[in-house]
């Protein structure tokens, strides 16, 4: 019975060190996460304010008179005639298929 007993005080003391080395782990470990979420966090207020810019600069290219210019300008296109359309349209009877 008394080694018993000796032994569980022994157990105990022994179990204070493991304890506190542990609280310190978990200690590090929880600060390490921290740092890494705040370096994710601005990961993705960065990607946000670049897919802004982006979505700017998409409208910007896709504004029509910006189109024609382009296609007149630089590429020398020319709006057709009137006369020069041609009309498609599909046959009125039957189901519409591709082919």
């Amino acid at each position: 019975m008394k080694k018993l007993k000796k032994w569980l005080q022994y157990g105990a003391i022994a179990l204070v060190p493991l304890l506190f080395f542990l609280n310190t782990w978990q200690s590090f470990r929880f600060a390490s996460l921290r740092k890494e979420i705040r370096k994710i966090e601005m990961d993705q207020i960065e990607s946000i304010e670049e897919n802004k810019r982006r979505i700017i600069a998409i409208s910007i290219l896709n504004f029509p008179a910006r189109i024609r210019s382009l296609a007149e300008n630089a590429l020398g296109l020319k709006r057709p005639s009137v006369d020069t359309y041609i009309e498609i349209r599909p046959s009125s009877g039957g189901k519409n298929t591709d082919g």
